[in-house]
């Protein structure tokens, strides 16, 4: 009976508090070990609108913490992990902590394939994570967990069940359903079973002194060490909070202004005196439908009967948006002249116009980092390139000169 009193208590507290009280007292009750009660309310403050971006980031990490380590419903964590996923998608900066946890919950539930992949994510990805070192274990010891598997034998050299799997996901989407049955599985080993045997009689042929081997290979090398050397550059470029604001500021007019829109109906007619009649009508009563139906001459029109919906205030007829911008919902205009059709219309608001604003600085931080980092990457890749042709002593043999 306490217990059921004290959790009356809670959450009628709860209903009081702000977002930060309420995310404090959970952290209270976290270090009193009542788990389950400050599960409760990570889950209520989740769902609450008043969250801001980095705090709910937060909170999907907390439950998935308590999830997997208090309760040991590591499938449970794996939904929240995957739903912070899906809300900031894999670019956000702090994702390492969400992969790091991914690896560890398909760990735990034995699935050493999905944990694999996340450990590497971690590894290759985000190699300034304070989780690289136990994502490499993660990584070496859900692979030998994963070799244990095997499928197949070429000789003395196993296939593994990881081997297969990878080879599944290089398949693209559209062709994989095939390979995903138990018959297509089988066929998907013969192939890879295929490969290795003739990769092993090119070998034992020799054929890797062959020229065109040669060459292809040393093509490959250079792509492959160019690539490796931009991600080193992209690595080591940072941008600080400041950046981002200054960046938003700046741009904030051409990039992140919502203009304002309205929606409404409209009839347009051939002359001033028609239009005249379909305000009066409209003002007696008279259903708009069946005056649309009888006096609009428009025929894009007819396909909406005069609907215009969230008309941006650049929008066209601009003479009909911007009587519409300054109107309220329900109001009809007087006749409207269109110069360029010659024609008139009368319009009504449906709905309230909508004032211009703003994408708020948490909703497109990630996008400017992005952007930035882009911008900053791009500069330092072409001033290493200006660096290199003096490191290495570059000269240009031109009709006998050189630069």
């Amino acid at each position: 009976m306490k217990k059921v009193l004290g959790v009356l208590i809670l959450v009628a507290t709860l209903y009081a508090q702000s977002i930060d009280e309420k995310l404090q007292q959970a952290k209270i009750l976290e270090e009193r070990k009542d788990f389950e009660n400050a599960l409760s309310i990570y889950k209520e403050v989740l769902g609450s609108r008043e969250l801001d971006k980095n705090r709910k980031f937060e909170v999907y990490l907390n439950i998935a913490d308590l999830e997997l380590d208090k309760f040991n419903r590591p499938d449970s964590a794996i939904k929240y992990l995957q739903a912070t996923r899906k809300d900031f998608t894999d670019a956000y900066r702090k994702m390492d902590e969400v992969f790091y946890r991914l690896g560890l919950a398909y760990e735990k539930l034995g699935d050493y394939q999905n944990a694999a992949e996340a450990y590497q994510t971690v590894a290759v990805r985000f190699q300034k994570s304070k989780y690289l070192p136990d994502a490499l274990d993660g990584v070496e010891r859900v692979f030998r967990k994963n070799f244990k598997e095997y499928v197949a034998f070429v000789g003395d050299e196993p296939i593994t069940r990881l081997e297969l799997e990878r080879e599944l996901e290089n398949i693209p989407p559209f062709a994989r359903a095939q390979y995903e049955t138990e018959e297509g599985k089988q066929k998907l080993l013969k192939n890879l079973i295929q490969k290795n045997l003739l990769v092993k009689e090119a070998e034992n042929r020799k054929l890797y002194l062959a020229s065109s081997y040669q060459e292809e290979m040393k093509r490959a090398r250079e792509q492959a060490l160019i690539r490796a050397l931009y991600q080193n550059i992209s690595q080591n470029i940072s941008v600080d909070e400041k950046e981002i604001k200054e960046y938003y500021e700046k741009n904030k007019d051409s990039k992140y202004r919502i203009p304002a829109s309205v929606t409404f109906r409209a009839i347009i007619v051939n002359s001033k005196e028609t239009a005249d009649t379909v305000y009066n009508l409209l003002r007696k009563g008279v259903d708009f439908d069946t005056l649309f139906n009888k006096y609009n001459t428009d025929e894009q029109l007819k396909s909406t009967s005069g609907l215009k919906k969230d008309v941006p205030e650049s929008g066209k007829p601009q003479e009909l948006v911007s009587a519409a911008l300054k109107m309220k919902k329900g109001q009809i205009s007087m006749p409207i002249k269109l110069e360029k059709e010659n024609k008139y219309a009368v319009i009504r608001v449906e709905e309230e116009p909508k004032k211009a604003s703003y994408r708020k600085l948490d909703d497109v931080k990630d996008e400017i980092e992005r952007n930035l980092k882009a911008e900053k990457t791009k500069k330092a890749w072409e001033s290493l390139i200006d660096t290199l042709w003096q490191k290495y002593n570059v000269k240009i043999v031109n009709e006998g000169k050189q630069e």
